[in-house]
């Protein structure tokens, strides 16, 4: 079985801290207390995909401690594995435009898509530095038995 997971930040953690700090400024001890245990809830939140080769199934998640907030679906049979580069620029966190202007706030981020012969044609795994998509895209493979392939540079080529 398959599984990556990351942190998530979620803005609503300092909010509903402060609005657990508005509540107990005025007394409010339930809701001041509801908000709190909210806010330290929603702060230790993670996104993870579970993929299970044996029961031919996948699941994208939210987890909160223990809480897994997702459902399995069907996983389609898969091809390779691709690690694809893609560009952000510095005023949204969305992947760019095909037309970038040609101005230095660009970061580049890496992203690991599973490819299968299927409606969805592929399910985006995960994302983030090239080293370690690199390690997740290799070990999924490997734990798949399916090739991967670097769509990262110029020179596609295959590395595993």
């Amino acid at each position: 079985m398959y599984t990556y997971e990351k942190y998530y930040f979620r803005l609503f953690s300092p909010l509903l801290g402060l609005l657990a700090f508005i509540f107990f400024l005025y007394g409010e001890l339930i809701g001041g207390a509801v908000s709190l245990v909210l806010g330290a809830l929603v702060s230790f939140s993670y996104q993870g995909i579970t993929i299970d080769p044996d029961r031919k199934r996948y699941r994208k998640y939210d987890r909160f401690f223990r809480l897994h907030i997702g459902r399995w679906e069907p996983l389609s049979p898969p091809s390779y594995v691709t690690l694809v580069r893609i560009n952000l620029s510095s005023f949204r966190n969305l992947p760019s435009p095909l037309a970038l202007p040609d101005n230095r706030k660009i970061a580049k981020s890496y992203k690991v898509n599973l490819v299968v012969d299927g409606k969805e044609r592929y399910i985006s795994v995960c994302r983030g530095k090239l080293e370690p998509m690199k390690k997740e895209a290799i070990r999924l493979g490997q734990l798949l038995g399916i090739r991967v392939l670097d769509f990262s540079t110029p020179e596609k080529k295959w590395i595993l």
